[in-house]
């Protein structure tokens, strides 16, 4: 294998990676300067964008939402169009129809209901998996994306083209079209799985709590790549959403618990059988320790766990503990007060200090202007005021950082 071959999509193209919602706003904030600029007088070009990422991330998903959220900013109707590659070809857009005039042929381009005619009109035209559509298919679509038009007939000028493709990696098949036009006109950006913006869709779109509790605690277990590469059936933010759906119609209509043994077998189609199985233990016996029990019940439900955890030096345990902790705390972000304040600093007094910085770091990767830095940022000031929380754990892990960074 050549060493083109073994890096990364996103690698080989030298792109930036973002997370689904970060791309959602980009996208949607550059629509929005975009329109606001033509209102100004400034004619500018619109901008394509390809998302490239892994199957069931939420690509699609967010097409929906941008829409959905232009219209209510824009105060226009904002349609969705969103067509899937695999499934058409060529014929489907466009035909030449034979027209007689004075015993003369000649021949008009019938364009079918896929394509946006309505000057006035405005929208999202999506092109999902275009890298799985024949070659043919592949190159009328170009034009879509890089002219804004289908052979001679522009789109309406309201409307925006984004294309979703996944990665051109070993796991998928896919037939990509590569030149030097086509990269320059389109802005590429690559997404990765990001557990946080699962959580807070899933929060927000009232996915059943087992699904959001299930991920808060084994955030891990939201994508399964290496089943993935084995092309068995596996775990992705798409499937768990269709397993919270399931999951809700059992409990209208006889309870979970009492019909896991068909919950099982029908979630496995989803989730594969292992992570199924997991799921299914965990809603029996709610298996591993739930973040929710360390914010609110820690004595009673989980430091005797914890604490036996740091006497066995069981540090990667721990580790995926204080990840589904901090997880837990920017997704859900509960109400503190005084004594889920003090569950929280035995928590991390208790445990090492390099595995509790983890709960520190999770600042780090918050969007400084985002609800979740808010949220983290009150939460270490509160923190701060506690003699226990400074001596034992933030004085000792800012002088263990200046010696790394000293040596």
């Amino acid at each position: 294998m050549s060493k083109a071959n073994e890096q990364k999509y996103f690698e080989r193209l030298n792109i930036s990676v973002a997370t689904i919602s970060k791309i959602k706003s980009l996208i949607k904030t550059n629509i929005i300067n975009t329109m606001k600029s033509w209102e100004q007088g400034r004619d500018i070009e619109k901008q394509a964008f390809h998302i490239i990422g892994p199957a069931g991330v939420g690509k699609t998903q967010i097409c929906s939402q941008i829409a959905n959220e232009l219209s209510e900013i824009l105060k226009v109707k904002f349609e969705t169009k969103i067509i899937k590659s695999p499934v058409l070809s060529r014929d489907d857009f466009i035909i030449p129809f034979p027209i007689i005039d004075n015993g003369k042929t000649s021949f008009k381009m019938l364009y079918s209901d896929f394509v946006p005619k309505d000057p006035n009109s405005f929208g999202l035209f999506v092109i999902d998996e275009c890298n799985r559509g024949d070659h043919s298919l592949q190159q009328l679509l170009w034009q879509v994306q890089n002219e804004n038009k289908l052979h001679l007939m522009d789109f309406p000028k309201g409307w925006f083209v984004v294309a979703l493709d996944n990665p051109d990696d070993q796991e998928y098949s896919v037939d990509t079209i590569e030149d030097a036009a086509g990269l320059r006109r389109m802005l590429h950006i690559y997404t990765e799985v990001s557990v946080e913006d699962f959580l807070k869709y899933g929060i927000s779109a009232n996915f059943h709590p087992y699904i959001i509790e299930f991920i808060q605690t084994h955030p891990n277990y939201l994508y399964d790549y290496e089943v993935q590469k084995l092309g068995s059936v596996y775990a992705n933010p798409a499937s768990y959403e269709r397993a919270s759906n399931i999951l809700w119609n059992y409990e209208l209509n006889g309870g979970v618990k009492e019909n896991l043994d068909d919950i099982e077998i029908l979630l496995s189609g989803l989730l594969n059988i292992h992570k199924t199985r997991l799921l299914v233990d965990f809603i029996k016996e709610k298996k591993g320790i739930n973040p929710k029990d360390i914010f609110y019940d820690y004595d009673k439900k989980v430091r005797n766990k914890i604490l036996q955890m740091v006497e066995e030096k069981d540090n990667a345990s721990l580790g995926d503990i204080m990840v589904s902790f901090s997880t837990f705390l920017v997704t859900s972000k509960p109400q503190v007060k005084e004594d889920e304040l003090k569950n929280i600093i035995k928590f991390l007094t208790d445990v090492p200090v390099d595995t509790a910085s983890i709960f520190v770091l999770q600042i780090d990767g918050c969007d400084r202007t985002s609800d979740e830095f808010k949220y983290y940022t009150k939460l270490q000031i509160d923190l701060m005021k506690d003699k226990n929380y400074t001596e034992k754990f933030y004085n000792i892990l800012i002088e263990t950082r200046k010696k790394d960074t000293s040596k």
